[in-house]
């Protein structure tokens, strides 16, 4: 795991909209990622030496910003890579507690016990966690790569058991891979509670691969019929 001395920067959105919905949020973007999605939107940040945006671009800078700016804001939302590979993550997340904002992290799931620390401390509002397949190891190798290891799914299972205790506001979602079918995400949303979010894949802000419409959102939350989740489109 990466050191503790600061957390690995790529990216800063000054304010978003849409990232935390209901909130103006700042959005960060780590670097380093233990996943090798082919349909990842945020490529370059796989690798924790990515080099950020812009010059400068830093931890430091970002918390500086985000102080004197936080009367434009109610809220941070961490992104990546994956947040969670790093130890100083806490630290971080605290400093903008600290200010009175509100914090939303995207996962993985890959690190169980970071989250649950997160959580158990109250330092999240809310958590979108990526489920990337449905919950059995090749299907999940097809999405992230053959490198994925049985004890790290094992992981991934154990941080969606962590969110269904509903100990914090979450969210699931799933990511159209060209591997997936309708019956993959019916299966996914039969194995998970509280809003699942099925996004269509995008590159260059256009849409590829198998195109999920409303209507088949409709159906599915037709043929899944449970109270304690439902599915939609994003």
């Amino acid at each position: 795991m990466p050191g503790a001395e600061s957390v690995p920067i790529g990216g800063f959105l000054k304010q978003s909209l849409i990232d935390y919905p209901g909130h103006i949020s700042a959005v960060v973007f780590t670097c380093g990622c233990n996943f090798r999605c082919s349909y990842c939107h945020n490529a370059r940040l796989i690798d924790i030496n990515a080099r950020a945006e812009e010059e400068g671009l830093n931890q430091q800078s970002v918390m500086d910003w985000i102080k004197a700016n936080r009367h434009l804001l109610d809220a941070v939302v961490i992104s990546g890579g994956e947040p969670c590979l790093h130890a100083s993550l806490p630290a971080f997340i605290g400093q903008i507690k600290n200010m009175g904002l509100k914090v939303k992290l995207d996962s993985n799931g890959s690190n169980p016990a970071m989250l649950d620390q997160l959580i158990q401390a109250r330092q999240l509002d809310y958590v979108a966690m990526d489920v990337k397949a449905p919950l059995n190891l090749m299907r999940y190798r097809q999405v992230v790569g053959n490198a994925l290891s049985a004890p790290l799914f094992d992981k991934v299972l154990k941080s969606i058991g962590i969110l269904m205790r509903k100990d914090v506001d979450y969210e699931f979602r799933t990511t159209m891979d060209k591997s997936l079918q309708m019956e993959d995400l019916l299966a996914i949303a039969s194995a998970v509670s509280g809003r699942y979010f099925i996004q269509n894949r995008l590159e260059g802000g256009r849409q590829t691969g198998r195109l999920i419409a409303p209507s088949d959102v409709a159906s599915l939350n037709k043929i899944l019929d449970q109270e304690d989740v439902h599915i939609s489109l994003r």
